[in-house]
């Protein structure tokens, strides 16, 4: 199944064009927040994924719950409470799910992890220096569907490894900052 069959595909807007005053005293979605969210922010977040409203599409700025990709990094999270109300741009683009047949945590999984993705993704990818996909290629990659129930086990385990991780990053810097203070006290 092709993916725009499930998924609507709003690419951000373009910055630059940008002549509303509001707009620009607003914060830009970046690729440091994605990593933010992907890395289990959402995990922490009132959000419900199932309660985000769709109802206005032509919206540019980020809601806790969405899903959005990157066309640069090719990575996919789930916007959390943090970052809402933040700008997305033309490098990023929301993709709004319009049927219940696809799981938002799954969608994320098989963005960025799903082999067969990964596929054909990196044989469609566009540029000469930068290299990245177009929201037409996003469009047309095949994604397979699994029942909605092993779709949201494998979506919330991903979700879980990815916080995980994080937590082990974390943990590991505070060791660091630990051990180096206490070597620091025992050198003076």
């Amino acid at each position: 199944m092709k993916l725009e069959d499930i998924v609507t595909v709003k690419v951000g807007r373009n910055i630059s064009r940008v002549n509303d005053k509001h707009d620009l005293t607003l914060d830009t979605y970046t690729y440091e927040n994605l990593m933010d969210d992907l890395d289990g922010l959402f995990l922490n977040s009132n959000a419900s994924y199932y309660s985000v409203n769709y109802s206005d599409k032509d919206n540019h700025l980020s809601k806790p719950g969405e899903v959005v990709f990157s066309f640069v990094s090719s990575k996919a999270a789930i916007v959390s409470d943090v970052n809402k109300g933040k700008i997305i741009n033309q490098n990023f683009a929301k993709l709004i799910i319009e049927h219940r047949q696809l799981d938002h945590s799954y969608l994320c999984y098989a963005l960025n992890e799903s082999h067969s993705m990964k596929k054909q993704m990196a044989n469609s990818m566009q540029g000469s220096t930068v290299r990245k996909l177009t929201p037409a290629i996003l469009k047309s990659l095949d994604m397979g569907l699994p029942s909605m129930e092993k779709q949201q086990t494998i979506g919330n385990a991903y979700l879980n490894l990815k916080k995980r991780q994080d937590l082990a990053r974390k943990q590991a810097d505070f060791e660091e900052i630990l051990y180096l203070e206490v070597l620091k006290q025992l050198d003076q």
